[in-house]
């Protein structure tokens, strides 16, 4: 993995190249990705160096856009404490590892260890928690990449023929309070649920159980998959939506979740996803052809085998 120091929205980082695609790390907060470019291109992440959140009695955490580790469920005193100090990173020949400082408060430690796959334009990203109290801590590892606005979310429902029970249902969305089912973003189908990302000053947030294992954003022709384990069988947060969307007039998040755990003492717990970017990948973007290229794509199974 190449490698070289940068500065990116004040903040000092390494810009990392796997295969076709450039990282840029924070070495001054974290752990955090802040840029994704495919082959030199665009960064697909939001750039949003104001944007922050109250934690209570521990200052600001600020967003800055790009990759981020919270624990759920969400409470401001837990999820937002501030991820401002310098990290350690530390490198290998088969991954780059980029490790926070222990919380004093909580006693936790996260880290993001990010991996070649062997594939150009697709690398795995581990998201670990380790507990350093003495008692349990309980939370869900909760990865979330923020976008920028101006393409479309594609969250699968019912592609293909899946073996059923008629009598038992077989899809799951999760509304958040805020959220309008009415919103000029969604668009409800029967295959997919797809959210445009427009500058609208209203939040929305919607999230689905999904044995699909894949959530997607399509914009200026370029695909970014984000692929994760459902774990139907483990305890969950959120109604059991291991895949969610959230929107707002700044930027547009795709997140994953890891089922709710008690860590134990000196025992940590890991949650994957698998990141994928492909170039044209559609003749024209309709429902028609997304459930082409899902149903018939390899590298779609080859990448769920690459989860745990």
């Amino acid at each position: 993995m190449d490698r070289k120091e940068k500065s990116f929205l004040g903040l000092d980082c390494l810009e990392i190249n796997i295969g076709h695609i450039q990282l840029l790390i924070s070495k001054s907060v974290g752990p955090r990705i802040l840029s994704f470019c495919l082959n030199g291109g665009e960064n697909i992440f939001a750039e949003v160096p104001d944007q922050c959140l109250e934690c209570p009695g521990k200052g600001k955490f600020y967003f800055y856009g790009g990759h981020r580790f919270w624990c759920g469920p969400e409470d401001p005193s837990i999820t937002y404490i501030p991820d401002s100090r310098p990290i350690t990173i530390k490198e290998t020949s088969e991954s780059i590892e980029l490790i926070q400082e222990v919380d004093p408060t909580l006693g936790i430690q996260k880290s993001m260890r990010i991996m070649p796959t062997g594939f150009e334009n697709i690398l795995m990203v581990d998201h670990i928690i380790k507990n350093t109290k003495d008692k349990p801590f309980r939370c869900a590892p909760w990865a979330i990449t923020q976008l920028k606005l101006g393409g479309t979310v594609i969250l699968p429902q019912h592609i293909d023929g899946m073996a059923e029970n008629p009598l038992l249902p077989n899809r799951s969305i999760v509304l958040w309070p805020y959220s309008d089912v009415k919103d000029p973003r969604f668009k409800w189908d029967n295959q997919f649920i797809t959210l445009h990302a427009l500058p609208i000053d209203k939040a929305l947030k919607v999230g689905i159980a999904n044995p699909y294992q894949w959530i997607a954003y399509y914009r200026n022709n370029l695909l970014f998959v984000k692929y994760a384990s459902d774990y139907p069988t483990l305890p969950s947060i959120d109604y059991g939506a291991t895949s969610q969307c959230y929107c707002n007039s700044r930027f547009i998040e795709l997140e994953t979740l890891g089922p709710l755990a008690d860590i134990q003492s000196d025992e940590e717990i890991c949650h994957r996803e698998i990141w994928r970017a492909v170039e044209d990948p559609f003749v024209e973007f309709s429902l028609g052809d997304l459930k082409d290229f899902f149903l018939h794509d390899e590298m779609t199974k080859i990448c769920r085998k690459k989860l745990f």
